[in-house]
């Protein structure tokens, strides 16, 4: 019975999950590499949500590991609609998912790459996630919610968050670009790159950014920008 809801959940939110998901692979193919040895692409995608950025990677070549939290109760989103679209994606696909709070059930370096996408500023504990993250990966790719100018988003832009994501009592620990920046130095990673893009969910001229990092000192510091 369980599986048979999860199909329905993954089937009715099909249509918004795999449209936002080509977006967001879309924007991550310059930092993903297209080839090179199986280990560099392992990617584990670190607060999955729904799955469908994961399962999609997958189907482009990629070893892709699901990874999220139990839902707490204010989770209406991640109940009904992210874990089911999640395990059934998880299924169907054949990747390895997995519940877990506090330090991540994989040894070190055991991933070419952690994502977080949308996910640091759900955290109660960023720092400790992005630790853990360089801890299991050579490399951390951050997309977070970012006004023009590296502004921290509004109540506008955390209020659409609560509602896209159907949840309460979630963290909303949206940061500025130089916050973020300064939260990556603490975990010894360094900005390798960043990119920074618009878009109008709801109609709402939203903002985002990308942070390619790299554990610090791998590679010469800079920020290469792109914007859209």
């Amino acid at each position: 019975m369980q599986s048979h809801l999860d199909a329905l959940a993954a089937t009715l939110y099909g249509p918004v999950g795999w449209p936002r998901a080509r977006q967001i692979a879309g924007r991550l193919g310059p930092y993903l590499p297209a080839s090179g040895p199986a280990q560099g692409r392992t990617l584990l995608d670190l607060g999955a949500g729904t799955g469908h950025t994961g399962a999609l990677l997958a189907r482009r070549g990629w070893t892709v590991t699901l990874a999220d939290v139990p839902p707490h109760p204010g989770a209406f989103g991640q109940r009904l609609i992210a874990h089911p679209c999640a395990r059934t994606l998880a299924r169907r696909g054949g990747l390895t998912r997995v519940l877990c709070r506090g330090s991540l059930p994989f040894p070190d370096g055991q991933f070419g790459v952690t994502l977080l996408a949308f996910v640091l500023h759900h955290c109660p504990d960023p720092l400790a996630v992005l630790r853990e993250a360089a801890r299991v990966s050579g490399r951390v790719v951050v997309l977070e919610d970012l006004e023009d100018g590296g502004r921290r988003p509004g109540r506008a832009g955390q209020w659409l968050d609560a509602l896209l994501n159907l949840e309460a009592g979630h963290p909303h620990a949206h940061r500025s670009q130089a916050d973020w920046h300064a939260l990556f130095r603490a975990a010894g990673l360094q900005v390798h790159a960043q990119e920074h893009w618009t878009t109008r969910p709801l109609g709402v001229r939203t903002g985002h950014t990308l942070f390619d990092l790299r554990p610090a000192g791998e590679s010469p510091p800079g920020e290469a920008g792109r914007g859209s």
